[in-house]
């Protein structure tokens, strides 16, 4: 019975040594799960920051129908997000010539490597992935690291970076194609002007700087069989190639009227006429004058488009801003007022489109009182001269956001009879 004390305590120190040994494996076990949970929450998260820059770049790349600004954006963005300590666009032209953007450079053998395998190459501090679209290489997208560096667990991220990048690169480099077929299309369609010798004509159009660049803006100058002059200019609403294309039937259809010996009234009239036949959605704008040199008589009529300005020999600007009829090619039938007035030697005349007036931070009617005031102060310049100025002082340095067309006539008073 003298044991019976000293077996219990032993029986109790192992009972006690069991329950410390399950309570260790228990909190170790505590300490795994805790961390385990702590790196797969550190992982949700990383991989929710990813995606939610993923979403971030596609934003990024759509604001532009540039190639040069998607580029500059993206390299931007993923130096801001710190992605990436500095990086760059390789873009391949249609010659498969590689162009770094948004600094120019020469690509080494490692980003010639990407253009021939199209897959990535990574190495501690570099790593640079494909901008590909389908079976179609856009370029290359580089990127650059300090610290951290790049580990096989980015290629797949840098590797989406690119995907997305690329569908923007993509989309800019086929508006600027299109872009630039219907510039070629437009320019190539507007007139060589054609007017005696005692009218200086002064003729600019300039493409849109931003958006969807080409429209259907239009001028033209002519002289009749019978010695009239002819000057029209015009507008078709909406941009792109069948804006263009439109304008160009259009100016051909006006100057085929005029020729035959029509008025400026009747012109639009059956201009309106055949534009409702073409079952377009399109509608255009236009005004039409004619000049007879021997008396000095000018007749016009306008269609929805902005008013004429006429500058006097003392400097002063009239508007021709009587009534206008509807725009061509509405859905129905309405008529057209002709109007008359006088022209003398030394007066000149300023026909243009929307584009040279219209602001978003102002009103038309703004937009209007300038340009006649500035009219007023160049009228006196050479024609070419005062149609470069107009265009200064109207557009200045900032990028327009629509086409802008003007048909400068001036009746010079040295040749006058």
């Amino acid at each position: 019975m003298a044991d019976c004390p000293e077996n219990l305590v032993r029986e109790l120190r192992e009972i006690i040594e069991r329950q410390q040994q399950e309570l260790q494996m228990h909190r170790t076990e505590l300490e795994q799960t805790n961390a385990g949970l702590l790196a797969l929450h550190a992982e949700v998260e990383r991989q929710r920051q990813r995606s939610a820059f993923l979403d971030e770049v596609s934003r990024t790349v759509s604001a532009s129908l540039r190639g040069r600004e998607v580029a500059e954006a993206l390299v931007q963005l993923v130096q801001r997000e710190g992605v990436a300590t500095s990086a760059a666009v390789w873009i391949l032209d249609d010659d498969r010539r590689l162009h770094r953007e948004p600094d120019p450079g020469e690509p080494d053998p490692e980003v010639r490597r990407v253009v021939a395998t199209r897959r990535p190459v990574t190495d501690e501090k570099r790593m640079l992935a494909p901008l590909s679209v389908g079976p179609n290489l856009l370029g290359v997208l580089e990127l650059c690291r300090d610290e951290p560096g790049f580990g096989e667990d980015d290629i797949p991220f840098v590797s989406a970076v690119a995907a997305r990048s690329a569908v923007g690169l993509r989309n800019a480099g086929e508006y600027e194609r299109e872009r630039e077929l219907a510039e070629r299309l437009q320019l190539a369609m507007l007139p060589t002007l054609d007017t005696p010798p005692d009218l200086r004509l002064c003729a600019r159009y300039l493409p849109a700087a931003r958006g969807v660049n080409v429209g259907g803006d239009w001028f033209d100058a002519f002289t009749r069989p019978d010695g009239t002059i002819v000057l029209t200019v015009g507008d078709v609403t909406g941009h792109g190639l069948e804006a263009a294309v439109i304008m160009g039937k259009l100016q051909n259809v006006l100057r085929a009227y005029a020729t035959e010996g029509h008025g400026p009234a009747e012109t639009l009239r059956l201009t309106h006429g055949l534009l409702r036949g073409w079952h377009s959605s399109l509608l255009a704008t236009a005004v039409v004058i004619d000049l007879e040199l021997s008396t000095g008589r000018i007749r016009w009529a306008n269609a929805g488009h902005l008013p004429v300005f006429v500058a006097g020999t003392d400097g002063r600007v009239r508007a021709l801003d009587e009534p206008n009829a509807p725009l061509m090619g509405v859905p129905f039938t309405f008529g057209i007022q002709e109007y008359e007035a006088g022209l003398k030697p030394g007066e000149t005349v300023l026909m243009y489109t929307d584009g040279l007036v219209e602001r978003r931070a102002q009103s038309i009617d703004t937009g209007m009182e300038r340009l006649a005031d500035v009219f007023a102060s160049a009228a006196g310049d050479p024609t070419d001269e005062a149609g470069d100025r107009i265009l200064d002082e109207m557009l200045g340095s900032a990028e327009h956001d629509d086409d802008v067309c003007l048909l400068l006539c001036h009746w010079a008073e040295d040749d006058a009879d």
